[in-house]
């Protein structure tokens, strides 16, 4: 705005000022909405992840147990499981390489789409720089 600018000015240009920062407001709003949900999403994908691993881990060594003690046909099913179950691992390895991981002094977040990856690195409220 030039310095020799009239009073009307100046008012027209606050009122652009205010509608570009009620637009910014109502953008950050949902951005935060959205954060908000893909939280959640993440959290319940991690959770849910945990639980799986965690209850094929507990099969994985029932099956070996009960491997000694079985016929053969029963072992071949056996033994089929165990490479589905390793198969599993690695699909929830690649799923985990996906979503935000937390440790000791920070939390970062990773967001991949095809041709680009987008990672954020935030500090906690209680500690960081």
């Amino acid at each position: 705005m030039a310095s020799g600018a009239s009073a009307a000015d100046c008012l027209r240009e606050w009122q652009e000022l205010q509608d570009g920062y009620q637009r910014i407001q109502d953008n950050h709003k949902l951005y935060k909405q959205k954060l908000e949900e893909l939280t959640k999403l993440q959290d319940g994908i991690s959770s849910s992840i945990a639980r799986q691993k965690k209850r094929l881990k507990e099969l994985s060594v029932s099956l070996k147990k009960c491997k000694a003690h079985v016929s053969p046909e029963q072992e071949e099913s056996i033994q089929e499981t165990q490479s589905l179950i390793k198969e599993r691992q690695n699909v929830f390895f690649e799923m985990e390489a996906y979503l935000p991981k937390k440790n000791g002094t920070s939390y970062s977040g990773c967001v991949a789409k095809p041709g680009y990856r987008l990672c954020m690195l935030a500090w906690p409220s209680q500690g960081g720089c």
